[in-house]
Parts: structure tokens; sequence; C-alpha cells
């Protein structure tokens, strides 16, 4: 079964309705994911969180296309409700606001000949007060 076909399998029994829980294990069957059996070697428990991972990633993505997100918990996934999805983009904006923190602050830390272009950094510093900026205008939109 193709990942399409896995997904559109778990959509059409309501898996990634908002609120609904799904259980990892539920997840990967669907995907063709064995259960790891322990013990396990380094090796079949590092491949199997990388298929977790992948999976999960490839689901998040086709739900944030219908405004919906995936998030983890202890041993299931649950779709976040609508009114819930604020503070996920608010988790994504400071994400994005951090690392292009960090990526100014290396810049600014790297000896002058490898450093990027000043229009390079132009370009970052603009980009992080318009993260900055999205962000206090979408906090104040939902918190009035």
């Amino acid at each position: 079964m193709t990942k399409e076909q896995s997904f559109k399998l778990l959509d059409s029994v309501g898996a990634f309705e908002y609120g609904t829980t799904i259980k990892t294990e539920t997840i990967l069957n669907a995907f063709g994911v064995k259960q790891i059996v322990y013990p396990a070697t380094k090796e079949d428990i590092q491949r199997y969180e990388l298929s977790e991972l992948t999976i999960t990633g490839y689901i998040r993505d086709k739900l944030l296309n219908s405004g919906k997100y995936l998030k983890g918990e202890r041993d299931s996934y649950r779709v976040l409700l609508p009114s819930e999805n604020a503070g996920q983009v608010v988790s994504y904006m400071n994400s994005a606001d951090n690392k292009l923190k960090r990526g100014l602050k290396l810049n600014n830390n790297t000896p002058a000949e490898y450093k990027i272009t000043s229009n390079d950094e132009v370009r970052a510093i603009m980009k992080r007060e318009n993260c900055k900026d999205e962000k206090r205008r979408f906090e104040d939109a939902s918190s009035g």
C-alpha cells in the first residue's frame, strides 16, 4: 500500500477528524511498519523510530493543508481542535524566530571572510522582524 493509500484509509475511518486520538501503533500498522519486538538491536530501534518520524511528518504535512495539526502524545497522536491551532502557530513562529536569531548570531561570530553577504544578513534581519510582527498580530487577534 502506498503512503497516500494508507493516509486515505485512516482518513476514511475518521482518524484525522478534529480532536481524534489515534494510537501510534495503529498509524504505523496502517503504513505497513511492523511493531518492534524486544529485545531489539539498536539499529532496529533506530529504523523503527525513523519510520515513525517519516510517517508522522507525511501525515502532518497532509493535515496542514486541511488546517489540522497532528500532535504527538505519550503513545498516541491527537489532531488538535481548531481552537488549539493558535498555540501551534505561535510555536512555529517562535521556532522560526529562534532559528533566524541563531543564524544571525552564528554569522556575526564567523570570521569576516566567511560571513554571508550584508544583503543576505539584512534579508535575514527583515525576515526575523516580520516574523515577530506577524506573531504579535496573531496573538493580538486571537486574544481579542
